[in-house]
């Protein structure tokens, strides 16, 4: 028999089966989508993202729970935002927010509950998952915060202040390669140039960014005018699967959209192998069919960078000192 008001039952073969309104016939009569599960909570919460998903939810209900309200959330900001984002603010609620306050009714929330239970999501009690970061502890907290304004916006909840103490950005200052190092990179990857390895040189002499190197086609540069023109980058996110995919998007913000001027040194070079590539040929890979994702680039610059002989260094870090500097002085 189903639970009261949750269309979930126990079924003859042991698993649990939901069903949600996906949508309505012509008539108005409902169309039914079901979902199972081996247990009761995990068709509860796959049941509440459906029906989120199909904005199929009776708002003004007082049993509905933060878990339901969270998911009524992410979908509302869907529209809004990047694909990577979207998966991003995904992660976050299901991997730390709704584990923690996923089955508190949304009627029974208070400033004491939800200050306590992100104080548990950053420093999580069980030992099993490490003490959040920061950035990530800021993240939880700012997440937590808009549900809450999206929940009082319907009067489910009236608003809250939250204040949690979050631990302190630590100040990491890269180490920059020295002038003999970027001696060592530039003769490397110029004796026998590749475009991967030009990716390396575009990275620390230009600020650009590990995505937006992937991105890059050969259409991309006007070697007659002696530019690059930044205008996608490539990511990896989760499906909220336990999948993940690769896609290409536009750059980070809209500033980052731009056209850098390239040295001059880096410009021969360009112009010799550009003779072998067609316009919508990825520039990192060689082929029109797909770029060179993130990951596995990194994992080449650490390989130059042993070759180089000169210190590892995070891909991302290897921007940030040279991007004034060098542009500078094109």
């Amino acid at each position: 028999m189903a639970r009261r008001g949750e269309n979930i039952r126990k079924r003859s073969d042991g698993r649990w089966e939901g069903r949600y309104i996906k949508g309505r016939s012509a008539d108005g009569k409902p169309c039914w989508g079901y979902v199972y599960g081996t247990t009761y909570t995990e068709v509860r919460a796959i049941s509440a993202r459906k029906k989120a998903e199909c904005g199929i939810y009776n708002l003004n209900s007082t049993d509905i729970t933060f878990s339901e309200i969270s998911e009524q959330w992410l979908y509302s900001v869907r529209q809004g935002v990047k694909e990577s984002t979207f998966s991003h603010y995904q992660y976050t609620l299901r991997h730390y927010l709704q584990p923690v306050f996923g089955d508190f009714k949304v009627s029974a929330l208070s400033e004491k509950i939800l200050e306590q239970g992100l104080l548990a999501v950053i420093t999580p009690a069980n030992g099993k998952q490490k003490t959040l970061g920061a950035t990530m502890a800021q993240e939880c907290l700012s997440m937590l915060r808009r549900i809450c304004k999206y929940a009082a916006h319907f009067h489910l909840i009236r608003p809250f202040e939250i204040m949690v103490k979050l631990p302190q950005k630590s100040h990491k200052v890269p180490l920059p390669f020295t002038t003999e190092e970027q001696k060592k990179l530039q003769t490397f990857v110029m004796e026998s140039p590749t475009s991967r390895k030009i990716g390396l040189l575009l990275g620390f002499q230009l600020g650009l960014r590990i995505g937006e190197i992937c991105g890059l086609k050969w259409g991309d540069f006007d070697l007659s005018a002696g530019t690059v023109t930044i205008q996608r980058t490539v990511t990896r996110i989760s499906c909220g699967n336990g999948h993940t995919k690769v896609v290409v998007q536009s750059p980070k913000t809209k500033s980052s959209r731009r056209e850098i001027p390239l040295p001059k040194s880096l410009l021969r070079v360009l112009k010799k192998l550009s003779k072998d590539f067609s316009s919508g040929t990825w520039f990192l890979s060689g082929n029109e069919e797909k770029p060179v994702e993130p990951r596995c680039y990194r994992k080449s610059i650490h390989g130059y960078l042993k070759k180089a002989s000169v210190h590892q260094a995070h891909p991302h870090a290897l921007r940030h000192p040279y991007v004034k500097p060098k542009t500078k002085n094109l």
